[in-house]
């Protein structure tokens, strides 16, 4: 089944995308999850591996129950699926523990990770506007800083993020999801104090 070439062909015909929304991950999005972990652009920093449609139902259904501390969204822009987003509370979430965060950043603090799915979006600058309206909408109302942990090689994402504002924090060497080594760049975004 291929679920993009419907969703390229109205993506890539659209003017420039004036409305970005969200919608929380379901159990009928796992098809499309599947579909975009499995493309070279997302398993290059994302999903890093080929995945069965198995396997993407097991990571992220926990998500979606809610079993997990992480909740999953799909991003729309003009009501088409182009990308996924999540978040996270640091503080109580294991896998933040070993990047030198005070507890005053780990108790206000919300995780993110993102990923454009429809490889027809890529540098079109709309990571920025899908993180920007993400963390007004999502992650502001509730925490004081968003934090995020792009791979050093990822230098789309951390440029994205330099954009938003987000400092680096630390540097951390540790392994991959494949067990390969790999370093991170810890970045914070505080919130202004007119926000």
């Amino acid at each position: 089944m291929n679920h993009s070439s419907t969703l390229n062909q109205q993506v890539t015909s659209m003017t420039p995308v004036s409305k970005i929304t969200f919608r929380s991950l379901a159990l009928s999005d796992i098809p499309l999850m599947h579909h975009w972990f499995n493309l070279p652009h997302v398993r290059k920093f994302y999903s890093l591996r080929s995945w069965t449609e198995e396997e993407v139902l097991e990571k992220f259904k926990p998500y979606i129950l809610g079993e997990k501390p992480i909740s999953g969204f799909i991003v729309l822009a003009d009501k088409n699926q182009i990308a996924y987003i999540q978040t996270c509370k640091i503080a109580g979430y294991r896998s933040w523990g070993n990047q030198n965060l005070s507890e005053e950043i780990i108790k206000n603090s919300a995780g993110l990770d993102i990923f454009i799915g429809e490889k027809s979006m890529i540098g079109k600058g709309l990571g920025g506007k899908i993180m920007q309206e993400f963390i007004e909408n999502k992650i502001r109302p509730e925490f004081q800083y968003c934090v995020v942990d792009p791979d050093i090689k990822n230098t789309a994402a951390i440029r994205c993020y330099e954009k938003l504002h987000f400092k680096e924090h630390t540097l951390t060497e540790t392994v991959d999801a494949l067990d390969q080594p790999v370093t991170l760049k810890l970045m914070i975004l505080k919130r202004r104090h007119n926000s």
